[in-house]
């Protein structure tokens, strides 16, 4: 059991176990992503398709509920925590020289941990405004669905009115770009982090990163714009 114990602290304080954790977390993440984007997207089939996904969402057992949402915190949190270890230590290990010979790195790469910090900010305006949903008289926001049997919270409307504001909006657009950079080098890194970096499958796990990062983000982008042309109302 010691030994196992050991192993497993030297895993986790070494640098590839620190990678790999980030890679892991970062992968389940990523996935996270493709499930939520699903459920958003869902507001263009209408209030009654949103409200009932959310209603769904919102009708699962507390325990499961919390349970989801602690374990996607402590997923983002160590995804954080690890990645600006990372960064600082190989900051501080580089040669002076170093710092001129940016050139190759690409600017996803580059800017990683700064996309990240601002997305974080992102996230927590995000939760604030439309998980918490402060702001938002339960009384004002009342819909019905299965018919009209069942009352439930209206998200649709809850989204329209917070998507039209034009600053609103900006803020989760600009996000909702820097995700696009975060995404399409945490995808390569991915693969990096693993082993699968040979000259034959690089191109490919490059296209993908970029193909992947671009229909999520489109995705997402997608809902803002929309409700600004009018054309979720």
């Amino acid at each position: 059991m010691n030994a196992l114990v050991k192993t497993i602290c030297t895993f986790v304080t070494s640098s590839i176990g620190r990678k790999i954790i980030v890679a892991l977390t970062g992968l389940c993440l990523v996935l996270f992503l493709a499930g939520h984007l699903a459920g958003n997207l869902l507001i263009f089939g209408g209030p009654e398709w949103i409200n009932t996904y959310a209603h769904g969402l919102h009708s699962m057992p507390e325990a499961a509920l919390w349970g989801i949402r602690l374990g996607l915190a402590v997923i983002f949190i160590i995804h954080i925590w690890l990645t600006i270890q990372l960064k600082l230590e190989n900051h501080a290990a580089r040669e002076p020289y170093v710092f001129k010979n940016t050139i190759k790195a690409t600017l996803s790469s580059r800017y990683m941990i700064y996309t990240g910090l601002t997305i974080l900010v992102f996230l927590i305006y995000h939760l604030y405004q439309y998980t918490l949903r402060v702001g938002y008289d339960p009384s004002q926001y009342t819909a019905f669905i299965s018919d009209g049997k069942v009352e439930t919270f209206d998200v649709y409307k809850m989204i329209v009115a917070g998507f039209s504001n034009v600053w609103c909006s900006a803020f989760y657009i600009l996000a909702i770009l820097m995700l696009f950079s975060h995404l399409r080098h945490g995808v390569q890194s991915i693969f990096q982090t693993v082993g699968a970096d040979s000259r034959k499958i690089r191109p490919f796990y490059n296209f993908l990163a970029i193909a992947y990062g671009a229909v999520i983000c489109l995705g997402f982008i997608s809902v803002p714009v929309s409700v600004l042309l009018g054309i979720i109302k």
